[in-house]
């Protein structure tokens, strides 16, 4: 399981440089579909300088697509030769696990408020549907997140959680309220409360939440902070 802290969408100017260092790898792998491969070529462009400095990085890959950023970046999209992107995600995979905890396991921190509301009749309403969700890696063995809503000015996410049997969340501190309802299966906190399908959970800002496990898997519906911290 991959444990590498992309941020999802690269449209999010404000990403920290380890972010920059991700997007820029899976840009330069031709790990990203047209859509977000053009809007790094258009940060690229606008000389975003953490993305440039990711970029040039990672000096062999770059000098093999081109002898400079704007002259390479229309023709990287196909990505390296396997041998240049296996390098690249070599070293990519160094770097992160040498950064803090807490920045491996929250890919939200870099999460954008890039949802549009539909049009016409239903203006105003925005309308994910099952078929269209897509789950991603946090970082941290047998977790998954499903962004469902960032709302990046009040430092506030709504998202889905899929726990893998045996799998756990560590202890962290709410840097906001947070709220926790069990869709499916059974989850632990700590050791002396048991939630299944149909339970509820808040925990106040600033307060701290003991590891979350299950031995059975579950699915959670999680409404929190943008930037609870992990606790070493």
């Amino acid at each position: 399981m991959s444990s590498l802290p992309v941020n999802p969408d690269p449209r999010d100017g404000a990403d920290a440089p380890e972010d920059a260092v991700g997007r820029a790898a899976f840009y330069l792998a031709g790990a990203l579909d047209d859509r977000d491969a053009a809007s790094i070529e258009a940060a690229l462009a606008t000389g975003d300088e953490a993305l440039i400095s990711a970029v040039s990085e990672f000096g062999d890959a770059v000098i093999a697509l081109g002898d400079s950023i704007a002259s390479a970046a229309p023709g990287l999209r196909e990505g390296p030769s396997p041998d240049a992107r296996a390098n690249l995600l070599r070293r990519l995979e160094a770097r992160v696990a040498e950064l803090p905890r807490q920045q491996r396991a929250q890919i939200w921190r870099g999460w954008n408020s890039d949802q549009l509301a539909d049009e016409g009749p239903n203006r105003g309403l925005f309308t994910l549907y099952a078929r269209d969700g897509r789950w991603e890696e946090t970082g941290v063995e047998g977790v998954q997140v499903r962004r469902l809503f960032v709302d990046r000015p009040n430092n506030r996410m709504t998202a889905m959680f899929r726990m893998a049997p045996g799998s756990e969340y560590p202890d962290h501190m709410h840097d906001g309220v947070e709220e926790c309802f069990v869709l499916e299966g059974e989850l632990r906190v700590g050791e002396a409360i048991t939630m299944r399908a149909g339970d509820y959970q808040r925990a106040d800002g600033g307060s701290h939440h003991g590891r979350q496990w299950t031995e059975t898997g579950c699915v959670i519906l999680v409404s929190s902070s943008l930037s609870d911290e992990i606790v070493e």
